[in-house]
């Protein structure tokens, strides 16, 4: 760098003032033309040359005895001791100082000013990251992110140098980042009403301010929480961004939300099947007491309960309610997800517990007409009406089905009979008006079939005649008959025989004495002990 030698300790200003360095060995000189051409060099009384040097600082006089005029004539001339001092400024919208280190952006510039009040600045020098110093002839540009060493000093016009200064420059180029955070109920984007936001930024150099707006709000300055009570319920927006102190901005970020102002809908309900009768109200005993509850956006939290002044407990499942009788009280109420608190519409539900009935009813059924126990199964005809009856000394009967095998369930109104013969299983199912049910089954055979008759006579036929185009045997006289009868399942209950016109009556003995020369017409009539009937006809001729 310069040195205090590099410039003249002589310094003639705009306006002729004569500046010179402290210390600085003067010559007098002589002359008669301005320019000094013809000057000659002033000696002492010994013949020596001598000469004449200032210290201090400030405004100094050579005065000359006039013996010819009669006075002194002064000669000013300033003495100039004090060094200039250098400054390095910098845009306060791009930076700050603190200390002896100068925080800038990317985009700011330094500037060095030399200022000396006597005979100014002859030159500011610098130097970076101990570079050679160098003449100041423009702002310093520093683009790159980091920290550099930035050294300084000036030198006036009579030489005096002033002692390097020095700054440490911090280039910062990344924006501040700012977090925001909820303080207060919220779920995922649902706030409450009385939630607040909290701004918070960090920089590596420092915040200058944070922004933010609500909506299309005006931006206002980040000081304290923000507040959203005044907001009405829905849709908002906050913004929000950070300046750090050196003028770097943060993108603004955007936050969407919805302010959940509405409590939720509580409902009471009673689950399972109650029924009156004669003024008494019965319950299957399977009573729960169920709550629901409805939420226009955060979603439900929690249910609480208290049944007849008991302690609140969270609701989970509907509740059995059989073992408490007389008169109940139900409260509750729900919690949303931003802990908005909603009650039941009815400020304490009461009801009272219904008689518990927890028993089906009872199933019998009955056969009505012809029916026969043989070892272990009971045998019908198709004629056999088939009944079932249901009694429920509780809440009562309230319906029969029943199914004939693998059939589908049929419900039951009236008795009915089976007329396909075979063994049978009728599955029948009564519930009474809790819906209690009970379950019985039974089975039974269907003997469809009539006993199969037999005729035999004494004698063979001699021979054979055609009447009204039927092939009629020929017996003799005294030819007896004999009648049988067998079934295959029940067996034969009787066998009723009608001969020519003459009364029925019951087979008990061979038939004889049958008039000669005369048709006969006999009509039998095979009954087995389920009612089934066979009918057999025979006609011969006697002679």
């Amino acid at each position: 760098g310069a040195s205090s030698q590099d410039v003249s300790p002589f310094y003639v200003d705009s306006t002729g003032r004569l500046f010179i360095r402290p210390g600085t060995p003067v010559y007098l000189f002589m002359g008669t033309t301005p320019d000094g051409k013809d000057a000659v060099k002033l000696n002492s009384f010994d013949n020596k040359a001598t000469t004449i040097s200032w210290t201090g600082h400030g405004p100094q006089q050579l005065t000359h005895m006039d013996l010819y005029l009669g006075r002194n004539i002064r000669f000013n001339l300033f003495v100039d001791g004090l060094p200039p001092k250098t400054t390095a400024s910098f845009s306060s919208q791009k930076g700050f100082q603190k200390d002896n280190t100068i925080f800038i952006s990317g985009a700011a510039i330094v500037e060095l000013q030399g200022y000396d009040p006597s005979s100014g600045v002859n030159t500011v020098f610098y130097s970076i990251n101990g570079s050679d110093f160098e003449p100041y002839k423009k702002p310093l540009i520093f683009e790159k992110e980091g920290e550099s060493r930035l050294a300084f000093y000036s030198i006036d016009n009579v030489g005096n140098k002033e002692d390097e200064g020095e700054r440490i420059i911090v280039v910062d180029t990344t924006p501040p980042s700012t977090i925001m955070k909820i303080d207060g109920p919220q779920h995922n984007d649902v706030v409450a009403s009385r939630s607040k936001f909290v701004l918070t930024a960090t920089d590596s150099i420092g915040v200058r301010e944070t922004m933010y707006s609500i909506n299309d709000g005006y931006l206002s300055e980040y000081t304290r929480p923000i507040t959203i009570s005044s907001l009405p319920e829905g849709e908002h927006t906050l913004n929000w961004y950070s300046v750090d102190m050196v003028g770097n901005v943060e993108p603004t970020n955007h936050f969407n939300f919805f302010v959940d102002r509405t409590p939720p809908m509580v409902f009471e309900e009673i689950m399972g099947n109650t029924y009156m009768v004669a003024g008494k109200e019965f319950s299957s005993g399977r009573s729960q007491l169920r709550i629901v509850a409805v939420d226009n956006k955060a979603g439900i939290k929690e249910i609480r309960y208290s049944i007849n002044k008991e302690p609140y407990k969270i609701y989970e499942k509907p509740i059995f309610l059989s073992d408490i009788t007389g008169a109940v009280t139900v409260r509750s109420y729900a919690v949303d997800n931003v802990e908005n608190k909603g009650t039941s519409d009815a400020e304490g539900m009461q009801f009272s517990m219904p008689e518990v009935d927890i028993t089906g009813p009872d199933i019998k059924h009955l056969f009505t007409g012809p029916k026969l126990m043989l070892r272990d199964t009971i045998w019908i005809s198709p004629l056999t009406k088939v009944s079932i009856t249901a009694n429920d000394k509780g809440s009562g009967l309230h319906r029969i089905e029943y199914r004939i095998n693998d059939t589908a369930p049929i419900p039951y109104e009236e008795s009915f009979t089976v007329s396909e013969p075979n063994h049978h299983k009728v599955v029948c199912t009564a519930w009474d008006n809790v819906e209690n049910l009970n379950i019985s089954n039974f089975s039974f055979g269907v003997d469809a079939k009539a006993p199969e008759i037999s005729c035999n006579f004494s004698v063979k036929p001699y021979k054979y005649i055609i009447e009204e185009d039927e092939r009629i045997p020929v017996f003799t006289l005294g030819t007896q008959i004999y009648i049988g009868a067998t079934d295959d399942i029940v067996g034969v209950e009787s066998v009723m025989v009608t001969i020519n016109d003459a009364r029925e009556k019951a087979y008990t003995q061979p038939l004889s004495g049958f008039k000669a020369n005369q048709t006969h017409t006999i009509t039998i009539r095979a009954i087995d002990k389920l009612g089934n009937v066979e009918v057999k006809t025979i006609r011969f001729r006697i002679e």
